[in-house]
């Protein structure tokens, strides 16, 4: 029997399809244009990290903490989704919040507004 989705309390953390991960991102305000704001986020984050780089994202690699980001655009929403894996769940922690303040400061500079979270 289906079971219903979890009510999303905060749409920037939510763990989508098993619960397991969380999934995060920054959001931008405007809709307009959202896939070329993403690709120059991207393109800024590379001068910024050590990255490696996938189909459409950039995996950040990092040795402290020791672990892995990827940062893909949304492909449906505005937005930029960041994933982190560390050694633990708190190094998981510290890389996502480090990615995602990278996100919002790139943004920042880009001049790319980031829409506050819903309540």
């Amino acid at each position: 029997m289906p079971t219903p989705r979890k009510e999303k309390q905060n749409h920037l953390i939510y763990a989508d399809v098993v619960d397991s991960k969380s999934k995060a991102g920054v959001w931008m305000g405007e809709r307009a244009s959202f896939r070329e704001k993403q690709g120059r986020i991207l393109d800024a984050l590379k001068d910024r990290t050590d990255w490696v780089e996938l189909n459409d994202a950039i995996m950040v690699i990092s040795t402290e903490p020791a672990g892995l980001t990827v940062i893909v655009p949304n492909p449906t929403l505005p937005g930029v989704i960041v994933l982190s894996d560390g050694g633990s769940p708190a190094a998981s922690a510290q890389l996502q919040a480090g990615a995602e303040e990278q996100v919002r400061t790139v943004m920042a500079e880009l001049g790319i507004a980031e829409e506050e979270t819903a309540a």
